[in-house]
């Protein structure tokens, strides 16, 4: 059982503690700490070597912190899938997301996929699941139609669709978005758009249409991130000018 020297495990149960497991060995601790930032404030943390792997105790503020957490466990830090769940598990219901923070959870996704991390499509549905069962829907509506207007144009210009039927005879719509943020076009969104894609049944096509707008907003954030990086930077000095040679 693993010592925590900075964490106080408190005596009365908390959902608020989380632990992490399976987090590799080429994660910085601060790697760790900046990925679950993303979910509320930290209270307290702590990362222990354990074999060839590390181990993560997180002590949020809220509950809802912990809870949104617990939603990453398979995300992708540095080259491992995490383990993520309440360090008292019988002190937290995992259905009840009542106290749950008036961000959305796909925005909180989109914002960690923008930072490069890899989450898998399941966890970005979960989270579209949560929000459409306490009215959030509407906060991610602008970037279905975003994600369906970029599709329409590029597709358009590129001829993805046609391209992408070429390759897939078969007319199987993609069944996962490109994470990798900034990659060219994600012909996910266009395949969203076909005549095969149609096929597909309503719920489907719309679970995937949502599922590719949180991955094309995480792309706007991280473009939105490097713009302003790029206005903050000071200008490069002038180079001197050159001295005349002495006749």
């Amino acid at each position: 059982m693993t010592n925590w020297a900075h964490v106080k495990i408190p005596a009365t149960p908390t959902p608020n503690l989380i632990i992490v497991n399976n987090i590799s060995e080429d994660a910085s601790e601060k790697t760790v700490k900046d990925f679950f930032l993303f979910c509320g404030k930290i209270s307290e943390f702590e990362v222990q070597k354990e074999g060839d792997r590390q181990v993560a105790l997180v002590l949020f503020e809220r509950e809802s912190a912990a809870k949104t957490a617990c939603m990453l466990t398979n995300a992708m830090i540095v080259n491992s899938q995490i383990s993520v769940k309440p360090y008292f598990e019988e002190a937290s219901d995992s259905n009840d997301h009542t106290a749950q923070e008036n961000k959305p959870k796909v925005t909180v996704l989109a914002e960690i996929l923008a930072a490069g991390y890899t989450l898998q499509d399941q966890i970005i549905e979960k989270g579209l699941e949560i929000d459409a069962k306490y009215g959030f829907v509407g906060r991610i509506q602008s970037y279905v139609e975003a994600a369906k207007a970029q599709a329409k144009t590029l597709d358009e210009k590129y001829q993805v669709t046609a391209k992408a039927s070429e390759i897939d005879h078969k007319y199987h719509v993609q069944d996962r978005v490109n994470a990798a943020v900034g990659q060219g076009i994600d012909y996910s969104h266009q395949a969203l758009q076909s005549a095969p894609g149609q096929k597909v049944t309503g719920v489907a096509i719309q679970v995937k249409e949502q599922i590719a707008a949180v991955h094309y907003e995480a792309r706007r954030l991280a473009d939105e991130k490097k713009t302003k990086a790029a206005a903050a930077a000071p200008a490069a000095p002038a180079a001197p000018a050159a001295e005349a040679p002495v006749a």
